[in-house]
């Protein structure tokens, strides 16, 4: 079973991750089967304006995060080599943007929760209207952290990109994301939906051919700026602090403990024994 759907009303096509059970959070399969569903409406003729959003209470809370699988002895967690981790890296980030190269516009639908890695797609996407309410946010525990920060200076000035990836825990409303730029329009949360849609449906009376030509023009600038180097340097950035010792240590006590008791660990200052 698909862990996507695609709804369709004329030239708006809907891509909804349908993972609700676990928050929308991105495994293996939610990775294969939301680019190919993405792939699929980009080729698509009949559909000019795509739109990205999440069943459920959230949006996405970005990768599914578990214990670190054990070795293949079962003594201590596996440990992956830095260009084993930096492959696997690309491939995520490649899905996560993916909607910057598609070449129709993509408007991203974001309720309730927005964390981690999936707050790329927003961050990439054309467009994005939030809740005055949805929690935009940074890992509850320092673990990685080499692509949420550069990406998101491009959107929230560099200050505020900075203290985000600094904290953990950290986070933004959809209030504050909207008057900072990194969204169109902040709305009540049961205003989302409808809000998404309206702004999908006025795109797309613009036809299909004019708005790829206005995409790439505009995107042609995001690069020139250094936009599409800061994803491609984001995977390596994030493999070499997953090397670092006090990364370790954070996945150790991940694994010790579980998110929940770790997230507790940690707020309650235990890091700072290291």
């Amino acid at each position: 079973m698909s862990l996507v759907r695609i709804e369709r009303n004329e030239k708006v096509a809907e891509l909804v991750l349908d993972r609700e059970d676990k928050l929308n959070a991105f495994n293996d399969a939610l990775f294969e089967d939301y680019e190919s569903a993405l792939h699929e409406l980009g080729d698509d003729s009949s559909v000019s304006v795509i739109i990205v959003r999440g069943a459920g209470r959230a949006f996405s809370v970005g990768w599914d995060v578990a214990r670190p699988e054990p070795s293949a002895n079962g003594d201590a967690p596996a440990h992956r080599t830095a260009h084993e981790d930096w492959l696997r890296l690309r491939e995520h980030i490649r899905a996560f943007t993916a909607v910057f190269d598609l070449p129709k516009p993509v408007v991203a639908g974001v309720h309730g929760y927005c964390m981690g890695g999936a707050t790329l797609i927003p961050a990439c996407a054309d467009l994005a209207v939030v809740g005055e309410d949805t929690k935009i946010g940074w890992p509850v525990l320092p673990i990685g952290g080499g692509m949420l920060g550069p990406v998101a200076m491009s959107h929230l000035g560099p200050k505020k990109a900075k203290e985000l990836s600094y904290t953990a825990g950290s986070h933004i409303s959809g209030a504050e994301a909207a008057f900072r730029g990194w969204a169109n329009y902040a709305v009540p949360a049961d205003e989302v939906l409808d809000k998404t849609r309206e702004v999908a449906r006025e795109v797309s009376k613009t036809p299909l051919d004019m708005l790829e030509i206005k995409k790439r023009a505009a995107n042609d600038v995001l690069i020139r700026q250094g936009f599409r180097e800061t994803l491609d340097a984001c995977a390596g950035w994030d493999a070499l602090i997953h090397t670092a010792e006090g990364n370790r240590r954070m996945a150790a006590k991940l694994g010790e403990l579980g998110i929940s008791a770790a997230r507790t660990w940690y707020a309650e200052g235990g890091s700072l024994a290291f």
